[in-house]
């Protein structure tokens, strides 16, 4: 009976190999894959000294048995086996699962990547309906692991990996401009296209970056004339002009200004370096006075970027306690906070009738509305010179660093608007003159290099 216990637990430690092996298996990083399973984590559900204690005791058990209680002995040794062989199948369970995941990421085979290694995370969602549109399968590809589960939870439905760029991708599409793209560039025979995520005046819009890339997105004219006014040399057949997808459904303005009308306020980021601020986020509060006072509706949207600066953030609290007592003193039905945030930009920007903002990206986009807008000089108390150096502000009634000009461009954007027919001409030039189907350029791009 002793051999036959001991042949019994020396079964149950043979399975250390098989436990190990297991225990030691790592899925791929990836979520969202067609045929991927669910259930498998990124780790087992426990360690491989789980299998050791129970080994331990098992043996302890058994010893024990035969010592003091031989008629327990095979019993002992039997259920050391069981332990050991259950915790086994665990692990080669998940084994398993490892090797199912990593068989669904190479049946995959996406065509279309995009590769991130930016911080936000938002800038995907700029670009991904019209991706999805093409029926084309895409994969976003993050950088690190702890960007790859912030993705993951922020596109639920979007496939995602982590690490390089897919073999079988034939086009890369890059919204954000971080200097280590290139360890995606380097790494990958497929297209590598810059996007980026706005069209600004703001300085990286020209960025020497983009000479990476093997083919760079641009929305109109005024793109191509900042490369060349910034002295950057990027021949002109890695140019693409594709539009702005993102002014899809944007309603252009029609009518009077209504005598109380809504206004959007829309400031950018303020930077942690004052001298390199562009935002007009410092002086928001008599921005939004100022508005208040001539009785408009507001729309206070923040930017989602810039969330560590600690004056800013106080000065958005501001706002909203201001447009929050008014909207109790008056009526209004103003908008701000997360009611703001999580309406469609398109629906905020056909609910008003004209938007404050600075030098962002939002602006060029609020152009195809044809709307009046106001923008905010950070560094400039010459609104001339500030039109001079920001192109964009050219459609704009401008407001200078004092606000000196704060109330003059509010009566012009409100009142008589003497820029409305310089505006169609301006959103032309950043957008395009024809602008009937936004979408289809970037759609016609992307089928054209993944190989449609």
């Amino acid at each position: 009976m002793i051999v036959v216990a001991l042949v019994i637990l020396a079964l149950g430690l043979a399975t250390a190999p098989l436990a190990r092996s297991g225990a030691v298996a790592r899925p791929p990083l990836a979520a969202h894959v067609p045929g991927q399973p669910i259930w498998v984590r990124q780790a087992p559900p426990f360690r491989f000294r789980v299998w050791a204690v129970a080994a331990g005791l098992s043996v302890v058990l058994t010893l024990v048995a035969i010592v003091f209680q031989p008629v327990f002995q095979v019993a002992a040794a039997f259920l050391g086996l069981a332990v050991l062989g259950l915790i086994t199948a665990i692990f080669r369970r998940y084994r398993s699962g490892c090797a199912e995941v990593r068989a669904a990421v190479d049946a995959f085979e996406p065509r279309i990547a995009m590769p991130y290694a930016g911080v936000a995370g938002h800038h995907i969602g700029m670009w991904s309906p019209w991706i999805e549109r093409t029926g084309i399968p895409w994969v976003v590809v993050a950088r690190t692991p702890a960007l790859f589960e912030q993705l993951a939870t922020t596109y639920p439905t979007t496939p995602i990996v982590q690490g390089t760029v897919p073999p079988s991708v034939r086009v890369a599409l890059y919204p954000h401009g971080a200097a280590s793209n290139t360890e995606f560039i380097e790494a990958s025979d497929a297209t590598h296209v810059f996007l980026g995520h706005g069209d600004s005046d703001k300085p990286m819009s020209a960025s020497e970056r983009v000479l990476a890339y093997d083919v760079v997105a641009v929305a109109g004219q005024a793109a191509i004339d900042r490369f060349a006014d910034a002295g950057l040399v990027v021949p002109p057949e890695r140019i693409r002009v594709i539009g702005r997808p993102q002014t899809e459904g944007i309603d252009v303005g029609a009518g009077r200004m209504p005598k109380h009308p809504s206004v959007l306020y829309a400031p950018t980021w303020r930077h942690a370096d004052d001298t390199l601020n562009v935002s007009s986020l410092a002086v928001a509060d008599r921005i939004v006075q100022a508005l208040l006072d001539r009785g408009c509706t507001v729309v206070f949207r923040r930017h989602f970027a810039g969330q560590n600066h600690v004056e800013a953030e106080a000065m958005i609290v501001r706002v909203n306690d201001l447009l929050a007592a008014d909207a109790r003193a008056t009526g209004r039905p103003h908008r701000f906070g997360v009611d703001a945030m999580d309406e469609p930009l398109i629906a905020t920007f056909n609910s008003v009738h004209a938007m404050v903002s600075d030098i962002s990206g939002i602006v060029v986009d609020f152009m195809a509305s044809l709307k009046p807008l106001v923008m905010y000089a950070a560094q400039f108390d010459d609104v001339e010179a500030f039109r001079a150096a920001h192109p964009t502000a050219r459609a704009a009634y401008v407001v200078d660093r004092g606000l000196a000009q704060l109330d003059a461009a509010l009566d012009a954007a409100l009142g008589k608007d003497p820029l409305a027919s310089v505006r169609r001409e301006r959103a032309d030039h950043y957008l395009g003159p024809d602008r009937a189907h936004p979408a289809q350029p970037f759609i016609d791009l992307l089928e054209e290099l993944a190989g449609r």
